[in-house]
């Protein structure tokens, strides 16, 4: 059981790739079919922190959005201060957040796919969906990640213009 969640929760860049690649084993067709509950229930569990992290993160994204980097954009185009760092940097923000959105939902349209098949009689489709799930989740975290990068070049080029002001 423990060996599935944790190929579940490793990442990996070239998932998607692998997936195709996958030889299952009767052992590990076995081991899916028998631990089917547990890993359903351990898999509804990510599934309801994940959406409760989504929207905590959904949320902040959009504070940062609205109500830093817009805002400041603002004062400083009205203030004759305009950065083309800070500007572009907002403009890749929100298309990163977009992205991110896209990927989220890409993962949970799969995860709920993944929830549907009855791993006990069909183990082999269950265990490749978990795969496809992998490779979505891995999106997110892409992204999240991006979104992280852009954050802390923004803080530094609003420091840098605070300095240089």
């Amino acid at each position: 059981m423990l060996g599935l969640l944790a190929v579940f929760m490793a990442f990996s860049p070239s998932t998607a790739f692998a997936i195709e690649h996958i030889e299952l084993d009767d052992d590990r067709l076995g081991a899916v079919s028998q631990n089917c509950a547990s890993t359903k229930v351990r898999l509804q569990r990510i599934q309801k922190d994940d959406a409760r992290n989504r929207i905590h993160l959904g949320a902040q994204y959009e504070s940062i959005a609205t109500k830093l980097m817009l805002n400041l954009n603002l004062r400083l185009v009205k203030n004759n201060l305009a950065d083309a760092d800070i500007a572009e940097q907002q403009t890749t923000f929100a298309s990163e957040r977009e992205r991110f959105k896209k990927d989220y939902i890409g993962y949970s349209q799969e995860f709920e796919n993944l929830l549907k098949i009855n791993c006990k009689t069909n183990p082999a489709d269950f265990y490749y969906q978990l795969e496809i799930v992998r490779a979505k989740r891995n999106d997110v975290y892409y992204s999240m990640g991006r979104l992280r990068e852009i954050i802390t070049n923004h803080r530094e080029s609003v420091v840098n213009l605070r300095e240089s002001l």
